[in-house]
């Protein structure tokens, strides 16, 4: 295996001391692209959040400060993630308001309309299936409820020339980011909307599960 296929594998799902390592140092590096991310959403008064991916945690950290008075849980499929997220998050979850669990997107450990938001950090490039995974998302969500799904790896932004050599190999799948609206807008989101900051390469795409008319 080439030195970027074993990355993009360890970005997939981290495994063992490398991967450990490797999540610890995702937490420093997407700082910035994450609260830059989490500025495009209106989470302060969410009661109940998920991160999708959660990696290290970091999300999760500065998603705590944002919604003070929210529940935070956070799913990776890849213990020596959640490791890091536990430790990351320690005080939080002692106070009993982050929890973490094993699990993968394709089939979320929660019942309909849980949460009023979920995130989706530099993971859905990912995931097996993302229109399925996104209707999976819809599941939870709450009617009125918001996905969003933010990253630096997308084809027609700054750095188009790399990420579509990152995505060569097939280990990732990117999109542009009408593309990625769209996805979404065919999963059955509604009110959609593309964040990017240019300069920096990063985006934040958003939808919202519409809200049924029962009058």
């Amino acid at each position: 295996m080439n030195p970027l296929d074993w990355l993009l594998s360890q970005a997939r799902r981290p495994r063992g001391w490398a991967g450990r390592l490797l999540v610890r140092g995702m937490n420093r590096a997407h700082g910035q692209m994450t609260d830059w991310a989490l500025s495009q959403l209106s989470e302060q008064d969410s009661r109940a959040l998920l991160d999708i991916g959660c990696g290290g945690g970091g999300a999760l950290l500065r998603l705590s400060e944002l919604a003070p008075q929210a529940e935070l849980h956070g799913i990776d499929y890849s213990p020596q993630s959640l490791s890091v997220a536990a430790q990351t998050n320690r005080r939080l979850i002692e106070q009993g308001r982050v929890f973490l669990r094993e699990a993968g997107v394709s089939d979320l450990p929660y019942d309909d309309g849980r949460f009023d938001l979920v995130v989706a950090i530099n993971a859905h490039y990912f995931w097996s299936d993302l229109a399925g995974d996104l209707r999976e998302i819809m599941r939870v969500l709450q009617p009125g409820g918001t996905v969003a799904l933010a990253g630096g790896e997308y084809f027609g932004g700054k750095h188009d020339t790399r990420n579509r050599r990152l995505a060569s190999n097939g280990r990732m799948n990117c999109q542009t980011l009408p593309e990625l609206r769209d996805t979404l807008c065919e999963a059955g989101y509604s009110n959609t909307e593309i964040h990017e900051e240019w300069n920096k390469g990063w985006f934040c795409v958003v939808g919202r599960k519409p809200v049924v008319d029962t009058a």
